[in-house]
C-alpha cells in the first residue's frame, strides 16, 4: 500500500523540473540521429517525450508561482 504525503510547492517544482529535463534529454537523444529516416521513424517518440517535458515544465512553473504566492519560495542563490 502506498502512503500519500503532502508535498510543498517547492518539492513539487523541483521534482517536475527534474522530470522535464529527463524527458527533454530523452527527446534530444532520439532527435540526435543523423539520418532523415531515423528522424521519421522516431518522430512520434520525439513528440511524446517533448510533450511530456513541456507538461512537466508547466507543472514546475505553476508550483513555483504557488510557492511564491504562499511566501514559501525557494531561497535565492547567493
Amino acid at each position: 500500500m502506498t502512503t500519500l504525503t503532502a508535498a510543498r510547492p517547492q518539492e513539487i517544482a523541483a521534482h517536475a523540473l527534474t522530470r522535464a529535463m529527463e524527458y527533454a534529454d530523452r527527446a534530444g537523444r532520439f532527435a540526435a540521429h543523423d539520418t532523415a529516416h531515423s528522424l521519421r521513424e522516431n518522430g512520434a517518440v520525439i513528440a511524446t517525450f517533448s510533450g511530456l517535458a513541456t507538461v512537466y515544465a508547466e507543472i514546475a512553473k505553476a508550483a513555483t508561482a504557488l510557492a511564491a504566492e504562499t511566501g514559501r519560495a525557494l531561497p535565492k542563490p547567493a
